[in-house]
C-alpha cells in the first residue's frame, strides 16, 4: 500500500480556487435570489441614517432585473469553473492545470489595464497572485508531475 502526498503548491492553489468558486457560487445564488425580491424592499431596513448606504441601495435599485439576472448566471458559471478547476488541482489532474493555466492566463490582460488604470495594492496583489499561479502550474507540467485522467501512477518494480 502506498501513500500519496499532495504538492503543497498544488493543494494551496486547488483550495484557493475552491473558496473562490464557493464565494461566487454564493454571490450567484444571492443575485438570483435578488431578481424576484423587491430590492428596494429588502434594502429599506438598512439605510437608518446612514448616507452612504442609501446611495448603495439607489445604486442596486437602478439595476434592471435583466442585468441582475445576467450577472448571476456569469457568477455561477465562473463559480463551476472555479470548482471544477480546484478539484482536478487538488487530485493534480493534468487537465485541470492547462484549463486553470489557459482560464488564469486569459484574465492577466485585464488585470494589467487595472493595475495601469489605477495603481492599488490590491491590483497588484491579484496580478501577482495570478502571474504566480500560471508560472507555477506552467513549471509543473513541464516537469510531468501531474496525472492524466487515463494514467496511472507507474510502479517501478525490480524482476
Amino acid at each position: 500500500m502506498t501513500t500519496r502526498s499532495h504538492h503543497t503548491g498544488l493543494a494551496v492553489i486547488a483550495v484557493f480556487k475552491v473558496v473562490k468558486g464557493l464565494l461566487l457560487l454564493l454571490l450567484g445564488l444571492g443575485l438570483l435570489k435578488l431578481v424576484h425580491a423587491e430590492i428596494a424592499t429588502l434594502f429599506s431596513l438598512l439605510i437608518a441614517d446612514s448616507r452612504l448606504i442609501h446611495e448603495l441601495v439607489l445604486k442596486v435599485d437602478a439595476l434592471q432585473p435583466h442585468s441582475v439576472l445576467l450577472a448571476g448566471f456569469v457568477s455561477l458559471g465562473y463559480a463551476t469553473m472555479l470548482l471544477v478547476e480546484g478539484v482536478g488541482l487538488w487530485l493534480e489532474l493534468t487537465w485541470a492545470a492547462y484549463l486553470t493555466v489557459v482560464s488564469t492566463s486569459l484574465l492577466l490582460p485585464f488585470e494589467l489595464y487595472e493595475v495601469i488604470e489605477r495603481v492599488s495594492m490590491l491590483r497588484v496583489g491579484v496580478l501577482l497572485l495570478n502571474l504566480i499561479i500560471v508560472l507555477y502550474l506552467v513549471s509543473q507540467l513541464k516537469r510531468h508531475t501531474l496525472r492524466s485522467r487515463t494514467h496511472l501512477p507507474r510502479h517501478d518494480s525490480v524482476a
